[in-house]
């Protein structure tokens, strides 16, 4: 017996009629799912108390679309958000600030990645906007390059900032390597720039090494289900240290890699040594040890702003280390004295 997937209406069942998509079911409403559909809308469910450390791969469950924009935890009704300052009796700092921070998550990842970073500054007097990238989260449908992650971020800045604020750009991963070119073409909207994870040169003159890296990941991206690569990842995080709200944050938002291509163009184009000469305001970088990292002190040299420019590199960090509980509460904390320090040289 056939039916249809709900979501995209293709012939699903069972027998054997070789041409038949393979069936399964919503682990929530229970309806056909093909197995594409099925296997890029697969998460694991968020709970406020997260699984002990493993996470394990039999936690990931597959929905329709109805039900996996349900159970996420990113928030389907708009595509950023807006963490204003702490209530007083929350807050550690009873005065806020003029500074907004502006976060851009990992390729793959969505806004909820630096959600508890975010909540967690708020606490200090600081708003903050999360930010899907193209192609990701719920901007998944929206076309991923270059100039898009520019109009993202310059309407956001336009209908939430004003021109007294100051903004912090902070970005992770693919947030920082496409940070580098919305930096350098809205070099006057930021007072600063934070920038994670992007100690490797991925760009045109890369080395043979992270040439093939790219090659590699657009290989997993292109030919693996989100389920898979969520899977892969998981695998990866459960031999690093990484242990801060990690359901939260990236298993329970769901993985975002249907243009897994097109993210390694993007990184694969941008070239920060073209690019960081040009920008006007310090940039605070942060590496983990145990990640690649052939170009951090290079992208430090080229800072115009010297004299607050900075790197920090977590020794026994990796990749995941804005997620490792060893490193992140004094990462966040020089964030706050970096952002301040800016203010008070203004």
């Amino acid at each position: 017996m056939t039916s249809n997937c709900v979501d995209c209406n293709a012939n699903v069942g069972g027998g054997s009629c070789f041409f038949l998509s393979s069936k399964l079911n919503c682990d929530a409403c229970k309806k056909s799912i093909c197995a594409k559909c099925a296997n890029d809308q697969a998460l694991i469910p968020y709970t406020p108390n997260e699984e002990p450390m493993p996470i394990q791969k039999s936690s990931i469950k597959y929905y329709c679309k109805s039900c996996y924009q349900s159970v996420s935890t990113l928030d389907y009704s708009r595509t950023y958000d807006v963490i204003e300052p702490a209530a007083d009796d929350e807050a550690d700092n009873e005065n806020t600030n003029s500074t907004t921070l502006l976060w851009v998550h990992g390729g793959g990842g969505s806004r909820r990645m630096f959600y508890p970073h975010a909540k967690y500054l708020s606490k200090q007097g600081y708003c903050s906007i999360l930010v899907d990238l193209p192609g990701h989260g719920t901007l998944v449908d929206t076309k991923l390059t270059l100039d898009e992650c520019v109009d993202t971020v310059q309407n956001i800045i336009q209908k939430e900032c004003t021109s007294s604020q100051k903004i912090v750009y902070i970005g992770g991963s693919l947030g920082a390597y496409t940070g580098f070119y919305v930096l350098g073409k809205l070099n006057t909207k930021f007072s600063s720039a934070v920038l994670i994870d992007c100690g490797q040169n991925v760009g045109p003159d890369c080395s043979l090494k992270a040439r093939f890296g790219i090659w590699f990941l657009r290989k997993l991206s292109t030919n693996m289900s989100n389920k898979a690569l969520m899977g892969a990842m998981m695998g990866e995080v459960n031999k690093s240290k990484a242990d801060y709200h990690l359901v939260e944050t990236t298993f329970g938002a769901g993985y975002f890699f249907q243009q897994g291509g097109a993210l390694c163009d993007c990184m694969h184009t941008v070239s920060p040594a073209d690019i960081i000469p040009s920008l006007d305001f310090p940039i605070l970088f942060f590496n983990g040890s145990e990640d690649y990292r052939d170009s951090e002190d290079k992208w430090l040299s080229l800072c115009k702003n010297k004299e607050l420019s900075s790197l920090k590199v977590y020794e026994g960090g990796d990749h995941f280390f804005c997620h490792d509980s060893r490193f992140v509460h004094d990462m966040l904390d020089r964030i706050d004295g970096f952002a301040q320090a800016v203010v008070s040289t203004d």
